[in-house]
């Protein structure tokens, strides 16, 4: 199964490459299921259908589905959301701020990512599109039993005998204690969480494709999430600058305007090289209805399939060194950009944290298991990434 999540910031057209690729594998024979994590209004608008929280028949060999997290925390995190709702009205808060606050852990893109697993387990689909993830920090929902720690499950499991003792102690300690059934939903969820990582981190079936359009916020976007899903680890094949400017009217804007979309082009793709850059025209309004949408994904691929994987980067490598061994996390845009690493070891993982001019970036890399008995010697940043040292005690 081949899954593509769609990534950019607001406006720049990731609802509209989303349906158009999605569309574009179905026409190719590939059964196909969309999934907006957003309302369902846009998708639906785009294919002049409502689309339900359910998958929904677009065309032949295409779903479409959105993410409804009340309706999906209701029916698989019912159990969790009512503790947190518990905690929260504990502390005297508003009613709507209680709400507000115990949904927060359960966002729609976390949601998203939990229903891919689903979806991914009932095997139905030959290709899945996501049109969510808005923006490079929610990619940090994939390293959630990381920051746990690896043994969460283990310790929740092994707290779960003392949940009766715990509720006789609510009076005294003065906030609710989770019974037996938010424990077991809570080890269900971390093992979701688990299975999140596992489909996003395969580089042969998963990729995720990054959209912007010509214009510095979206651009500096796009760098900031590629440099976030090298450090975790996500493979990224595809770029795509979106609402280029036509040659057609190019040639009836101010020369100064055509050069700085030439120079913003080149720069963009020196960034981002050796990951491939697509370029999509700029399309006049109103975008919808199947015929429109699938003349854009013929704009976009061509003769191409979307299926296929357009670049496939360098995973983390572990070298031997005289003095120990080095950790090679590879991160090729990093060496276009000014930024300073920190690294500290916690438990089994190590801690990194990048302050680069597209803002501060951090992540938890499994330590290898080589470099366990060693002790952290030191992190730089280099021109194939970031290189840490680990030496014999």
């Amino acid at each position: 199964m081949r899954v593509l999540f769609y990534t950019g910031t607001g406006g720049a057209g990731k609802s509209v490459i989303s349906a158009a690729t999605a569309l574009n594998l179905a026409e190719r024979g590939y059964r196909t299921l969309l999934i907006a994590a957003g309302p369902a209004y846009p998708i639906s608008a785009l294919f002049e259908t409502e689309v339900h929280h359910t998958p929904t028949q677009i065309v032949e060999q295409l779903s479409a589905l959105h993410i409804d997290p009340l309706r999906e925390i209701r029916a698989n995190y019912e159990r969790i959301h009512e503790y947190l709702l518990s905690l929260f009205r504990a502390e005297a808060l508003d009613e709507q701020l209680v709400y507000a606050f115990a949904s927060l852990p359960l966002t729609n893109e976390l949601i998203a990512l939990l229903k891919l697993v689903e979806l991914v387990n009932a095997n139905a689909y030959d290709a899945i599109v996501l049109d969510t993830l808005p923006s490079g920090e929610s990619l940090r929902n994939v390293y959630l039993p990381t920051l746990l720690g690896s043994n969460a499950a283990t310790l929740i499991k092994l707290t779960a005998p003392f949940a009766n003792v715990a509720k006789v102690a609510e009076p005294i300690i003065g906030i609710p204690t989770p019974d037996r059934a938010v424990i077991d939903e809570d080890i269900k969820l971390l093992e979701m969480l688990r299975n999140v990582k596992r489909i996003i981190l395969d580089r042969e079936h998963t990729s995720l494709r990054l959209i912007a359009t010509p214009d510095t916020i979206s651009i500096q976007g796009m760098k900031r999430t590629y440099l976030l899903a090298q450090l975790y680890g996500i493979n990224v094949d595809l770029a795509i600058m979106n609402r280029v400017m036509p040659d057609e009217l190019t040639h009836s804007c101010p020369a100064v305007w055509s050069k700085e979309q030439e120079r913003t082009l080149f720069e963009v793709e020196a960034a981002l090289r050796p990951l491939p850059l697509k370029t999509l025209k700029l399309i006049p309004p109103p975008i919808s209805g199947i015929p429109r949408l699938s003349a854009i994904g013929e704009a976009l691929f061509g003769a191409e399939d979307p299926a296929l994987v357009f670049h496939t980067g360098e995973p983390v490598k572990v070298r031997t060194t005289e003095a120990g061994l080095e950790l090679v996390v590879p991160l090729p845009s990093a060496s276009h950009c000014k930024a300073k690493c920190e690294v500290e070891r916690v438990g089994e993982d190590l801690s990194v944290v990048m302050a680069t001019e597209l803002g501060e970036v951090r992540n938890f890399v499994a330590l290898p298991a080589g470099a366990r008995a060693m002790r952290l010697a030191k992190a730089r940043l280099a021109e194939d990434g970031l290189r840490i040292s680990f030496i014999n005690p």
